[in-house]
Order: C-alpha cells, then structure tokens, then sequence
C-alpha cells in the first residue's frame, strides 16, 4: 500500500482512507503545469534568465478538483479530447508524476506502461506484449 499527498497540503499522514476494496483513489486533486512563453535553446541561457528572473511562463491547469475512486478487481477506461488530462491522470496513478494539489492512494503494485510504443513486440498480440513487459518489471501474472 503506498499513497503520497502534496508536502503543503495540509493534510497530516494518516492510514489509506476509504473502503479496503478501493485500489486507487484520488481527492480533490489538480495538476498545474507552467509553459515557458518562449522557447530557450541552451541549458546556459535558461540558466541566465533563472538567475535574472526573466523568465515568462504561462500557467495551465491539466486536472483541476479530481476526485475518483477505482474499485478493485475493476475495469476502467479513460477517454477524451487531445490535452484533455488522461496521460496526466495516468501518470498520477502511476507515481510518475505528483499533483499540485490534493491527495492520491494506490493499493498494491502499479505497473506503467504509459508510452504504447515502448519495448511493444509486432508480431505479438496486445494481450501478449501486456505479459510480456509485465514479466520485465518483475509482475507475474496469472493468464
């Protein structure tokens, strides 16, 4: 069982919330991304704005005031525009990413495989490739 809130959220740590069948859970969580308004070519230039504070970025809210709940032995899908938030909810679940604001929990192991054209085998099918990649993280799963 592992979970992670953000360090000034307010929240003291406390056991996983909720019904023990829940897997995954997220409350009240927003992720905030900052864009640079210009592109900057070298690690030396953005270094030098850093330091001069010239830096101009533009705020954009991928997830705001999510709240969802994944029961176990349940089988989700997530669909949407482009940039409508589903890699980024993936990445939260996955512990690749942490929100800005809010609280996520995951019970057991997560495996992700978030970018389907990494390690993924042609001649296999997708159920296989699944196994396959699973195998190499170090899941063995039942068929």
């Amino acid at each position: 069982m592992s979970w992670y809130t953000v360090p000034d959220s307010g929240k003291a740590s406390a056991p996983l919330p909720g019904n023990p069948e829940v897997a995954v859970g997220l409350e009240d969580v927003s992720v905030l991304y900052r864009i640079p308004r210009e592109r900057i070519s070298t690690f030396k230039e953005y270094v030098i704005r850093q330091v001069t504070r010239r830096i101009g970025t533009v705020d954009y809210l991928a997830l705001d005031g999510i709240d969802l709940e994944i029961w176990k032995g349940e089988v989700f899908g997530i669909i949407g525009s482009n940039g409508a938030g589903k890699s980024t909810l993936l990445k939260l679940i996955a512990r690749v990413l942490q929100p800005t604001r809010g609280r996520v929990w995951v019970r057991g192991r997560v495996a992700p495989l978030l970018d389907i054209s990494a390690g993924f085998h042609p001649e296999l099918t997708g159920r296989e490739n699944v196994f396959l990649n699973g195998a190499l993280l170090g899941f063995l799963g039942e068929r």
